[in-house]
């Protein structure tokens, strides 16, 4: 049994005793002192009652004190574990995005701080790191070779998951109560993007007749020409088709109705006349938030349902 556990059975004893005691003297005491007829017989059992009393109680009040010092040493202990656990994982992360290689040997690395993040991380933690480990092992066995070499938007995608990761981790730690806002986490992370990149990405896209579209342009082309050739979609059919994913803008729908869009984000999709899109059961609009760090799945989707875009 552990010292902690120890001090509360302790703690639990005493607090029984004191009830004990005390109902002892509410239901006793006085037939006693009637008894005795006071005086200094009365006076003595009265001190002596007073005085196990005090005494018992100052156990329990040792014993909480205790235990709530060893809480606070195991949480202080924890809190470090998982401080100097978050900053290696970032560590071994960073190497791998600073030479853009991935190795078997950092693949085995992360494996084992996987194991460690289960013992002493928060759930969501874990299911944030996760996703990241996910990604890394997934772009390591599609490529041959040992190391493979990372692409751009490889590494963009990585250090998204990383910095979802790491907002998890500012909770997890109570250095805030909640994650930063959307808009303040797309911006930031949009020029750490850019950052990896080295230069603004500029890439321009083909799709049928459409050429040379950036890539707001792009996601609205895909999806404006498959309602054309579903005419009859529903709001709920086509989300099932573009669902709303993390790694294309968290909490921000990809697809969205027109008048449930919030005035505040509405510069974030396109809203003019001849941008939006009838559907069977409403009128959408496709959001314009892309860029190199979350178009490559978007890129990827696409490919799945065998949408071709040069």
């Amino acid at each position: 049994m552990s010292k902690l556990k120890e001090t509360r059975k302790a703690g639990y004893r005493t607090l029984g005793a004191i009830a004990i005691i005390a109902v002892s003297v509410y239901f006793g005491f006085t037939p006693l002192y009637t008894k005795v007829g006071g005086g200094v017989e009365g006076a003595v059992i009265g001190a002596s009652f007073g005085a196990i009393f005090v005494i018992v109680l100052t156990m329990y009040l040792l014993n909480k004190q205790t235990e709530i010092e060893q809480e606070s040493k195991k949480s202080e202990k924890v809190f470090e574990e998982k401080v100097e656990l978050y900053k290696k994982m970032l560590e071994s992360t960073r190497e791998m995005l600073s030479d853009a290689k991935i190795s078997s040997k950092e693949t085995t690395e992360l494996s084992f701080s996987m194991v460690e993040l289960q013992m002493v991380g928060a759930d969501e933690t874990i299911s944030a790191f996760s996703s990241v480990f996910d990604k890394i092992n997934k772009t390591f066995n599609e490529k041959k070779g040992d190391p493979i070499d990372l692409e751009d938007g490889e590494r963009v995608e990585i250090l998204r998951g990383l910095s979802i990761f790491a907002q998890k981790c500012r909770v997890d730690l109570g250095i805030d109560e909640s994650e930063l806002k959307e808009e303040i986490f797309e911006k930031t992370f949009s020029e750490i993007a850019e950052a990896v990149k080295g230069k603004k990405d500029t890439t321009k896209y083909n799709f049928k007749e459409h050429k040379n579209l950036g890539k707001g342009r792009l996601v609205l082309a895909v999806i404006t020409d498959y309602v054309q050739n579903n005419p009859n979609i529903s709001f709920e059919e086509l989300l099932k088709v573009f669902p709303p994913k993390p790694e294309f803008h968290g909490t921000l729908a990809i697809i969205a109705k027109a008048d449930q869009i919030e005035e505040k984000v509405q510069a974030r999709y396109f809203m003019k006349d001849k941008e939006r899109i009838t559907l069977s059961d409403a009128v959408v609009v496709v959001c314009n938030q892309w860029g190199i760090g979350n178009i490559n799945p978007f890129l990827e989707l696409c490919n799945k349902l065998d949408i071709k875009i040069d």
